[in-house]
C-alpha cells in the first residue's frame, strides 16, 4: 500500500478519520482526489486516502470504504477475482467510471471528477453507509443550523424509514432554545412523541401526568437543577423506571459521580453529536420495540 501525501494539518480533537482505499486511479485522478480531500475541511471528520494495488501481500488492515476507478478494464475483474484483500471485499464502494459505463453500484461518479458532485456524494455516502454525521451537534449554543448541517439532516430524513412500531414517548428538559430545537429535530427523525419543558418545575408537572419512555434532562437550569429533578423523577410513581439522560457541559469525574448518585442512567457532555445521541437513544429504547415484538408473537 501507499499512503498518498497530504498537506500537514493541525490535529482536531475527537476528529474521525476515514481511511479510503483508492483502487485503479491514474496519476491525474489521484492528484484530483488528493486535492479534494485536502482542501475540503470538516469540523469533526477527514479522509485519508491509501493507494491499493492488487498484491495480497501489500494491503492495509483497516479500510473504511473503497474508491474504485474503473477506467482500467482489469480493475473490476481483479477485484472480483479476490486478487485484492479479502478483508476489504465487503467494504462499501464509490465507483469512478466513464460516462458511457453501465451502472456499477449504488454510488457512482463520472470521470473526469467534478469536485462539487464528489463532495455531495461523499456527504451522502458518509451519512448513509458509514453512519456518521458529526456536524449536527446538540448543545453548541447556536439556534441556527449551517447549510451543511441542513443538507445532512435532509439526507438523514430522506433515508429514515417510517416507523411501524410503537412511538417512543420522550421528554426533553432544557432552558436553552438551541438545545430544544436540536433535540426536536433528532426526535422528528425518529417519529417520536416528544414533549419539551423549559424548566425542571414545568417538567415535574408533566411527569406527574404521563409515563415517558426516556427523559433527557439538562443539569444547569434556573430554579431546580437537573440533579434534584432526576432524584424526584426516580421517586415518581409513573416514571421511576424511566431512563434519565443528563445533558451537561460539565465532564469532571465529580459531576459524573453526582449524576450517578442522583440516579441518572446516562451522562452526555455537550456539545453532543448526532452519533453519540443515537447510541444512547437506541440503547434505552430498544426494550420498547422488543416488548412490542413479544406481544405481537
Amino acid at each position: 500500500m501507499k499512503i498518498l501525501p497530504t498537506k500537514k494539518q493541525q490535529p482536531v480533537e475527537n476528529q474521525r478519520v476515514f481511511t479510503v482505499g483508492v483502487v485503479g486511479a491514474s496519476d491525474q485522478e489521484i492528484e484530483t482526489i488528493q486535492r479534494i480531500f485536502t482542501v475540503t475541511r470538516y469540523r469533526n471528520r477527514c479522509y485519508r486516502p491509501i493507494k491499493l494495488n492488487n498484491s495480497t501481500h501489500n494491503k492495509p488492515h483497516k479500510i473504511d470504504f473503497i474508491l474504485m476507478c474503473t477506467n482500467n478494464p482489469n480493475i473490476i475483474g481483479a477485484w472480483r477475482d479476490s486478487r485484492f484483500s479479502t478483508e476489504n471485499d465487503n467494504r462499501p464502494i464509490i465507483f469512478l467510471a466513464r460516462q458511457s459505463d453501465t451502472k456499477l453500484g449504488k454510488y457512482q461518479l463520472s470521470s473526469p471528477i467534478n469536485p462539487g458532485k464528489f463532495i455531495k456524494l461523499l456527504d451522502h455516502f458518509t451519512i448513509r453507509e458509514l453512519n456518521y454525521f458529526p456536524e449536527f451537534e446538540i448543545g453548541n449554543d447556536s439556534a441556527e443550523f449551517s447549510g451543511h448541517t441542513m443538507n445532512g439532516l435532509r439526507i438523514l430524513k430522506s433515508g429514515a424509514q417510517s416507523s411501524t412500531g410503537p412511538k417512543v414517548a420522550a421528554l426533553v428538559v432544557d432552558d436553552s432554545l438551541a438545545v430544544r430545537r436540536q433535540m426536536h429535530v433528532e426526535f422528528q427523525l425518529r417519529n417520536a412523541d416528544l414533549d419539551i419543558a423549559k424548566s425542571a418545575e414545568d417538567a415535574m408537572l408533566m411527569i406527574a401526568k404521563k409515563k415517558y419512555d426516556i427523559i433527557f434532562l439538562d443539569v444547569v437550569m434556573p430554579g431546580m437543577d437537573g440533579y434534584t429533578a432526576c432524584k424526584k423523577i426516580k421517586k415518581d410513581k409513573l416514571n421511576s423506571g424511566t431512563p434519565v439522560v443528563l445533558l451537561t457541559s460539565r465532564s469532571s469525574s465529580f459531576d459524573k459521580i453526582k449524576g450517578a448518585l442522583a440516579g441518572c442512567d446516562a451522562y452526555l457532555v455537550k456539545p453532543i453529536n448526532h452519533n453519540q445521541f443515537e447510541t444512547v437513544y437506541d440503547k434505552y429504547t430498544e426494550s420498547i420495540f422488543q416488548r412490542e415484538q413479544a406481544h405481537a408473537s
